[in-house]
């Protein structure tokens, strides 16, 4: 018999599970978590568990296509106006999105997490980031856009880390305030024909 998602006891088992993984996985790697480990720490029985997934990594999969389509549905939402115009509140916008999924992401980010994903994650930001940069700055060097979103990518996982981690006490405000900060004086620096040339 099919599973009703829209069902309350479906959605209340579906949170139970998730919240699950996301504490075995503080201890150890997604791909050494059973099936078993998972039930016995939620007190479910397996059966219930084989009603919403195939396995470990069908629940994984589960999680992770659902933040991503919810993630791209929000950048694809931005505008290179709306960057512009209120740097701030964009990348608030988006610590928002990351606090309330802050079990996942902490999960996802840290290390345990799924390497693959969080590069899939990039790449989706890179796809729309190149469009906004090249919208904003028609004339900016490809090659260095490349290196520059490098550079942002890898510190904006490292920032969501120590955020999630090690400092979850931080407002959404802060950590985009010093967010900007990181990249106004970074990246956006090579934009500034005067400061040096590259």
């Amino acid at each position: 018999m099919p599973v009703n998602d829209n069902d309350i006891r479906v959605k209340r088992t579906k949170k139970l599970i998730r919240k699950g993984i996301t504490e075995l996985a503080k201890e150890k790697s997604i791909n050494r978590i059973t099936v078993k480990e998972l039930t016995d720490l939620i007190e479910i029985n397996r059966g219930t568990f084989y009603l919403h997934y195939k396995d470990i990594p069908d629940l994984v999969n589960s999680i992770e296509n659902k933040l991503y389509d919810d993630l791209n549905k929000m950048i694809s939402s931005v505008t290179s106006q709306m960057i512009a115009e209120t740097p701030v509140e964009i990348l608030e916008f988006f610590c928002v999105f990351v606090h309330e999924n802050s079990d996942i992401f902490g999960m996802l980010v840290g290390g345990h997490g799924d390497a693959e994903f969080v590069y899939k994650i990039g790449s989706l930001m890179n796809d729309t980031c190149l469009s906004l940069f090249v919208s904003i700055y028609p004339d900016m060097d490809k090659e260095i856009y490349s290196f520059s979103y490098e550079y942002c990518k890898y510190g904006a996982i490292g920032l969501l880390r120590c955020w999630l981690l090690e400092n979850p006490h931080w407002s959404t405000r802060r950590v985009a305030e010093l967010w900007l900060r990181l990249i106004v004086r970074g990246v956006w620096g090579i934009l500034d024909k005067d400061s040096f040339e590259v």
